[in-house]
């Protein structure tokens, strides 16, 4: 940051210009980068205009800055000497490449999420700046755990009060929380193999041992929990991910059997409860739990667009005491505005209308991808069925390793999953596993989509 030294007798433009001269050199400023106008940086730095073109002038004349016609200085390229080179006509490339099909990607299409009433609900709000001040709170807006209580009970028959309900930016700002509420009682968690990734990541990262659970063709085994010290688990029963698998009944109350023997805790991570495509929606795990064992965790992520984050859990009380009294050391991570605008949005109807839509709409770009993959691959390629979320699960037969396929994917502009990642521990047999969503691609791109990946991974090497 440039800051004039008011006391060294160096001429203040001569400051300015050894700033940026090795700002330059030292390509902490890439080339292209446009300058800040000869206004602006002299009433920043507090100079007079005609010292900051005296210093522009000079990085000019080196060679350092250039000047475009009617537009701002902006920075030259510089080869490996560090002498200027003749500036690009065209913009740089981006590092990350624009994926034509995004199979990776579990956001929404934005075509499918009414901007205009989520616009209304958000010019309300910020048009009543009494509102968004008096709404500071560590748990999150009251008005919208309010809302949220009501809202987890009518869909998954979680028993909640806004008193115990905390709002977040996404799941893992939540899972921050945890790894240090927990950390007290707790000294490993179990986790589903393979799981979310992420999640086993914060907590091992927060040094918590990691005690596997391995699921067998998607079916869970509770008997590595039960041989182990572990007293917490964190697990998906409704919508393991990423196998897709349903806790049935038996083990859910297994479960609980086991966290009332251990005076454990039980993380239930309901992610996509909202996208199930057939039949009544599983209810969640905590409403079966009647001692205050289960921590229920929600996300929206899946029914909300990408750039609104917004997910809450509910803690027991025993939970719910100790956050009170180690309050202070947390603060909230969710946009205040886009809060209040949920709660809103919920209590409109607006977000029950936005998962109906979601529901239609998922079920049939679903069920036409599995169509055209099935047609595409045949025999080659296992596609499991989608009863809910946004991913389908699949198995290819190839001589080729996952790197190969991955990379041949991306050659013909497809992001897709390997499951691998998601595992803790590598099983033999596991190979070519992916996983695919068909929600950020329209449902017209589908067809040219699954061609894409059907010439990449049947279609001759690159």
């Amino acid at each position: 940051m440039l800051q004039i030294d008011r006391t060294r007798k160096k001429p203040y433009y001569v400051q300015i210009y050894e700033y940026y001269r090795k700002e330059i050199e030292q390509q902490h400023m890439a080339g292209g980068t446009k300058l800040e106008s000869v206004r602006e940086l002299a009433q920043a730095v507090g100079v007079s205009k005609m010292i900051v073109e005296k210093a522009y002038y000079q990085l000019a004349s080196e060679g350092y800055i250039l000047r475009r016609h009617k537009a701002r200085y902006e920075v030259a390229l510089l080869d490996k000497r560090g002498q200027a080179a003749l500036p690009p006509q065209q913009p740089a490339k981006r590092l990350q490449a624009e994926w034509q099909y995004d199979f990776g990607s579990g956001a929404m299409d934005l075509n499918c999420f009414p901007l205009d009433t989520w616009r209304k609900h958000m010019n309300r709000v910020l048009s009543s700046p009494e509102l968004l001040s008096s709404c500071q709170d560590e748990q999150g807006v009251w008005t919208l755990r309010d809302v949220l209580s009501h809202y987890a009970y009518a869909e998954r028959g979680v028993r909640a009060s806004a008193e115990n309900i905390i709002v977040g930016a996404g799941t893992a700002p939540l899972l921050a929380i945890l790894t240090q509420l927990l950390r007290d009682d707790h000294a490993s968690v179990a986790v589903e193999d393979p799981g979310f990734r992420l999640g086993r990541e914060i907590f091992r990262s927060s040094g918590y041992g990691i005690v596997p659970l391995t699921l067998h063709q998607g079916d869970f085994d509770l008997s590595p929990l039960q041989a182990s010290k572990a007293r917490l688990a964190y697990i998906s029963p409704a919508h393991q991910f990423p196998t897709g698998s349903v806790m049935p009944v038996g083990l859910r109350y297994q479960l609980l059997r086991w966290a009332e023997a251990r005076s454990g805790l039980i993380i239930e991570d309901d992610y996509d409860s909202e996208l199930r495509y057939y039949g009544r929606p599983v209810p969640a795990l905590q409403s079966l739990d009647s001692g205050g064992h289960v921590i229920y965790m929600g996300a929206l992520s899946k029914v909300l667009p990408f750039f609104l984050r917004l997910s809450y859990m509910v803690l027991p009380p025993q939970l719910m005491a100790r956050y009170n009294e180690r309050r202070s050391l947390f603060r909230q991570s969710a946009s205040v505005a886009e809060q209040c605008a949920l709660a809103a949005y919920i209590r409109k109807g607006d977000l029950t209308r936005q998962i109906r839509r979601l529901r239609k709409e998922y079920q049939d770009k679903g069920g036409l991808m599995r169509r055209l993959l099935q047609a595409a691959f045949g025999s080659s390629l296992h596609v499991g069925k989608i009863v809910s979320g946004v991913y389908c699960h699949v198995s290819l037969r190839s001589d080729c390793t996952e790197e190969e396929l991955l990379r041949r994917a991306a050659a013909k502009g497809c992001r897709v999953l390997a499951l691998a990642p998601f595992y803790e521990t590598k099983e033999e047999g596991e190979k070519c596993q992916f996983l695919l969503s068909f929600s950020k691609i329209p449902g017209a791109d589908l067809p040219a989509a699954v061609a894409a990946l059907k010439a990449a991974w049947l279609g001759e090497g690159d």
